[in-house]
Order: structure tokens, then sequence, then C-alpha cells
């Protein structure tokens, strides 16, 4: 009886444990937008939304998780990042050679609020308390596509247009809410999101200067 009690006071303290691990960097890309209306990234949620979600998780268990998924693999499409702009106000063309590099295109990003926890293993992230068993197989399902490749583009900026060279992709994402239980006490309780990457690309735009 005293092994286990010690065991499970072991147990305990290891879920209430926390290391800071950062969230993915996909909540510091320049723009993200849904390929529908109504569902939100983690970090928009409302109070009147948690409220809601709660009640979907507040069942009791005697050890593990309880998990309400609110947006499950919604299409996302994003500019990760602006490059290049360059303007063309004079009277000659300007040409421009760009060397791009592309790598690792696939790959999964998390986000956690309230006491919810990330973990980190080398590279590699995810929730603490192995939260992403329980979440959908759709959800956390990818196909690693590693691979290396560089090329150089040549572009001509004509006169009175500008060049505005960018990072864009596509991408799933899905979020809700779970609570942790132990011994019937809720110890962690939050937020969860999971962002999967599908397609990383370079877009190159040439428009007319407004006026010239």
């Amino acid at each position: 009886m005293r092994k286990l009690f010690l065991a499970s006071l072991v147990a305990l303290l290891l879920a209430l444990a926390t290391k800071s691990v950062a969230a993915g960097e996909y909540l510091a890309y320049q723009e993200i937008a849904f390929e529908h209306d109504g569902p939100r990234l983690l970090d928009d949620y409302t109070d009147r939304m948690y409220e809601k979600y709660y009640k979907k998780v507040k069942k009791r268990r005697f050890w593990g998780w309880r998990v309400h998924t609110a947006y499950e693999t919604e299409t996302v499409y994003f500019i990760k990042e602006t490059l290049y702009v360059i303007k063309n106000e004079g009277e000659t063309p300007i040409t421009e050679t760009f060397r791009f590099e592309t790598s690792d295109t696939v790959k999964k990003q998390y986000n956690v609020s309230g006491s919810i926890g990330l973990t980190a293993a080398g590279t590699v992230k995810g929730f603490k308390l192995n939260l992403e068993q329980e979440l959908d197989h759709s959800i956390t399902a990818t196909t690693t596509n590693v691979y290396e490749e560089q090329f150089n583009i040549k572009v001509l900026v004509d006169p009175g247009t500008i060049l505005t060279v960018q990072i864009k992709g596509e991408g799933n994402l899905s979020n809700g809410v779970a609570n942790y239980f132990i011994f019937w006490k809720s110890v962690h309780k939050g937020g969860w999101e999971v962002f999967t990457v599908t397609t990383e690309y370079y877009s190159l735009e040439k428009l007319r200067i407004d006026g010239a």
C-alpha cells in the first residue's frame, strides 16, 4: 500500500511539474487566414468560448484526460514572411537574381493555454502527459517530407512596378480544450492547438505602382 502511495505521489509531482517550452513559430507568421469563416486560433479564444468548451470536459475521471475538439483540421493559408520588396520608380528595368533554399515542408507546431504544458526532446515538440494520444488521428498524423533544394531565379523589375517576394503556404489547424485529472481532481486545464504545415513555397508578385 505504501509503495502504491509513493508511486502515485511521484506521478502527481511529475504531472504538476512545469517547464517553459516556446509555442510554434506559426504564431509569429505575418498573416494567417482560414479557408472558411468561423474557426479561430487558440490565442483568439474569448472567455465565453472557454466557458462553453470547459463544460465539455468537466466530467471527472480517476486519471487521465478529458478532451474537446472545437475546430478540426481546418484549412488555413498563411504568409510566413516578406523577404524582399523592390520598387522601380526609374525609367530603366532592374534585374535581380534571387537564390532560394527549401527544406522540410511538412511539420507540426503546437500552442497551449492555461496550465497545459509543452515538452521538447531535441527539435521535436509535443504536449505534456501524452495529450496528443487522446486527439483524433486526423489531427496528429503527419507525413514527414524532408528534402533540400537550392535554385536561382532571375527577375526583371520593369519601370513603374513593384516586386514582392514572400514565403507563403497552406496548412491544417485544430484546437480545443482539455482537462487532466488525478484521483478525480483536475490538475491541468486549458486550451491546445496543433498546426500542420502541408505546403510552403516562395511567391513572387509584380504589380504596377499606383499612378505610374
